[in-house]
């Protein structure tokens, strides 16, 4: 029988039931049964893991706040506008538009459509309880139905982009590099022939140790997580924690294993996020810190340049990103913390660390979250400078934007439109700022009634 206790989580209780363990429980089940199957002891584990993980969730409060928020069937008021103080990226508000959960329900989202129409005709909870996927809680299925509880208005559609993989785009084009650049040749070569091995593929075969052509699904997920975690200096702990965001489980020996191959594979990357030490300085740590011990001295690492003034906010490092915009660190200073174990409580050690007033606190500043910042600060203006466009275009009135997420921009058009909409809205997505020169950029557009991650439904299923 599996239970709580066959996880190594030296801090926690025995008996834990956080967050972080049954989702490290939950992957570990569904790796199993992907091979081979649960025996009845582990099915009914992984149904009562699945009841704790989703059962409380946050995400058919939605619903509510959808109800209570509307009016004449249309939501407003839906968005903050830079509400991420750091980064300039819009917010949401009410009911969290940006952070839907991107999960589908049933193969591909099968389940999706059914489900939708069941609760149009005005199913209970029992015939919720008992739609298929059976095994899925109704609260998580509640979740997963708040996407497709967006729908256009009568006679309309929704077209929508995502572009794809701009946040792993971004990063090696800010580094600016030789060794950066191959790896925007990967993603240059699999925009013109899809069929060529994707980002992820490649990834996988790096930290694998074998022929990208021979990558299978699940091993091309590791390289997802490898890219989306290790991007920003992250380690074991952001690996594990993204791969079970995927539902894959790493143990710390085989997240350390790939942690160290996907650096090797990516030279670039810790060339970027630099250092400061010992007379040796390069990178954006070294570009960063050097501007705070030379107040007024411009310096720059890739494509960003950083001057710290301490005539402004009691002292401010500020970091020019290639629009020009910039992202200010008000009163850098080194601090002694504790440190805290995986419950979020002192160990009793200490350690050095530097900081920036956030807020009414302040946050941790090294060089992950300046290249986190940076990148996402790019996806931001890349984003705003396009809906502008889009919106300031009088010929484009009749396709206006109802939402945006930090990758995707959604808008609502005349049926009889809807592939006309789809083409100027890819022309748009892929129109390259002047400022972004060398940036390749890639997008999917999809069309449909309602707001969906389905395959099922976007691949010739119910519109």
């Amino acid at each position: 029988m599996v239970t709580m206790t066959t996880m190594n989580d030296r801090a926690e209780p025995e008996f834990s039931l956080t967050r972080a363990r049954v989702e490290r429980l939950l992957a570990m089940l569904d790796v199993k049964r992907a091979n081979g199957g649960l025996n009845a002891d582990e099915a009914k584990a992984h149904e009562v893991a699945t009841l704790r993980l989703f059962g409380a969730g946050a995400s058919p409060k939605k619903f509510a706040r959808l109800e209570a928020q509307q009016v004449d069937g249309v939501l407003r008021g839906q968005y903050r506008f830079a509400g991420a103080g750091q980064t300039g990226r819009m917010t949401s508000r009410g009911a969290q538009i940006q952070n839907l959960a991107r999960d589908v329900l049933g193969e591909e989202g099968a389940a999706e459509a059914p489900l939708v129409d069941a609760i149009a005709d005005g199913c209970d909870y029992a015939g919720l309880a008992a739609a298929s996927p059976v095994e899925v809680p109704v609260a998580r299925k509640l979740a997963l139905l708040v996407r497709p509880a967006l729908i256009a208005a009568p006679g309309k559609v929704f077209v929508w982009g995502d572009w794809s993989a701009i946040e792993a785009r971004i990063t090696p084009w800010l580094a600016a590099s030789p060794d950066a650049e191959r790896v925007l040749d990967v993603f240059r070569a699999n925009d013109r022939d899809p069929s060529r091995p994707d980002i992820y593929t490649v990834a996988a075969a790096d930290v694998l140790h074998r022929d990208p052509n021979a990558v299978t699904k699940p091993e091309r997920g590791i390289g997802k997580v490898s890219t989306l975690a290790l991007g920003f200096g992250g380690s074991v702990g952001a690996l594990q924690r993204m791969a079970l965001s995927y539902r894959i489980h790493l143990d710390d020996a085989e997240a350390r294993r790939i942690v160290d191959a996907w650096r090797e594979a990516n030279p670039w990357a810790r060339e970027f996020w630099g250092v400061h030490r010992d007379g040796e300085s390069f990178g954006l740590w070294g570009a960063a810190m050097s501007a705070w011990e030379l107040p007024g001295q411009i310096t720059t690492a890739g494509r960003l340049a950083f001057v710290y003034r301490d005539d402004y906010l009691r002292g401010a490092l500020f970091m020019a990103l290639p629009s020009g915009r910039l992202l200010t660190y008000p009163r850098p200073r080194w601090r002694e913390i504790d440190v805290l174990d995986k419950d979020g409580n002192p160990t009793g050690e200490k350690r050095h660390e530097l900081s920036f007033r956030r807020a009414h606190g302040r946050a941790k500043l090294w060089h992950g979250t300046l290249a986190e910042n940076a990148t996402q600060a790019v996806a931001a203006d890349i984003l705003r400078q396009t809906v502008t466009r889009i919106e300031t275009n009088p010929a484009l009135a009749w396709m206006p934007i109802r939402m945006t997420t930090h990758d995707e921009i959604v808008a609502e058009v005349d049926e009889a439109r809807a592939e006309e909409a789809k083409a100027i809205l890819r022309r748009e997505m892929l129109t390259v700022p002047d400022w972004a020169t060398g940036l390749p950029l890639q997008s999917e557009e999809q069309v449909h009634a309602w707001y969906t991650k389905s395959k099922a439904a976007l691949s010739g299923g119910k519109p």
